[in-house]
C-alpha cells in the first residue's frame, strides 16, 4: 500500500488462495476462508514510500466505538478496548482483560521472526498441541493488515481450569517498521461473537508509537 499526503482506507483481507491455510497438524492443506474486511482511516506520511510511521496513523485520532475506550499503552501502542477492561503485562505480551478475566485482548511486540508473520504463525500452530492443552481446529491463513503482509491464526483449546468452558482464539501477526506485532483475542466459545467484535475493534484501532521510556529521549 502506498501512503500519500491524503487519507485512505486500510483493510485486513483473508486470502483463501493456494497456500493460504494450514489445517491441524501443519500438513499444508488449503482451507478456503471467507474474505473479511476491517476498515480504518490512515493518514499518509507524504513521502509516498509506504504505510505511515509511528506518529502518523489516523487510527490514533479516531473516536472509539460506543462501549470502548482508547488506551495509550506505555509499551508503545494505542488501541480501543472495552470499558471496564484492565491492563496486565508479563514478559510475553500486554493484555487487557474483562473484569472476570475470561476475555483477553493481548498485544505482543517482538523482533521479526524468520519466515515472517506467516512462518511465525505456522510454527505456533505446529506447536499448538504442546502449548495449548486440547488444541484443535487450528488454521493459519495468509492475509494483510493495513497493507502489510500478515497471517491470521485461529484455534480452539481447553479452558484454563477444570470445569472451565473451552476457548476460541483469534490472532493476527504482521511486520511494521522494525517490529513484528501480534494482536490476539481469546474468550470462552460461548462468547465468541463478543470476542470477534473486540478483535475487529482492536485491529481497526491499533496504532504503533514510541514506548513511554523513549518519549523524551533526544531524537525521538
Amino acid at each position: 500500500m502506498t501512503a500519500g499526503a491524503g487519507a485512505g482506507t486500510a483493510a485486513l483481507f483473508l486470502d483463501g488462495g493456494d497456500d493460504g491455510g494450514d489445517g491441524l497438524g501443519g500438513s499444508g492443506r488449503t482451507d478456503t476462508a471467507p474474505t473479511r474486511t476491517v476498515t480504518s482511516t490512515v493518514s499518509g506520511g507524504g513521502d509516498g514510500g509506504g504505510p505511515p510511521g509511528p506518529s502518523g496513523t489516523g487510527a490514533t485520532a479516531r473516536t472509539p466505538p460506543a462501549g470502548y475506550r482508547k488506551v495509550t499503552d506505555p509499551a508503545g501502542f494505542t488501541l480501543a478496548v472495552p470499558e471496564g477492561y484492565h491492563r496486565s503485562a508479563d514478559d510475553d505480551r500486554v493484555s487487557y482483560m474483562s473484569p472476570d478475566k475470561s476475555v483477553r485482548i493481548g498485544v505482543r511486540q517482538q523482533i521479526p521472526a524468520a519466515g515472517g508473520p506467516l512462518g511465525a504463525m505456522r510454527l505456533a500452530h505446529a506447536n499448538g498441541p504442546r502449548t495449548h492443552p486440547g488444541y484443535r481446529e487450528g488454521k493459519v491463513t495468509r492475509t494483510t493488515h493495513n497493507g502489510w503482509p500478515a497471517a491470521l491464526w485461529e484455534f480452539k483449546a481447553d479452558g484454563f481450569g477444570a470445569g472451565d468452558e473451552d476457548r476460541h482464539t483469534y490472532e493476527v501477526s504482521w511486520e511494521e517498521g522494525s517490529l513484528m506485532y501480534d494482536v490476539r483475542v481469546s474468550a470462552p466459545v460461548g462468547r465468541q461473537d463478543e470476542a470477534k467484535r473486540h478483535f475487529d475493534t482492536a485491529l481497526d484501532s491499533f496504532a504503533r508509537g514510541w514506548p513511554a521510556s523513549r518519549e523524551h529521549e533526544p531524537g525521538t
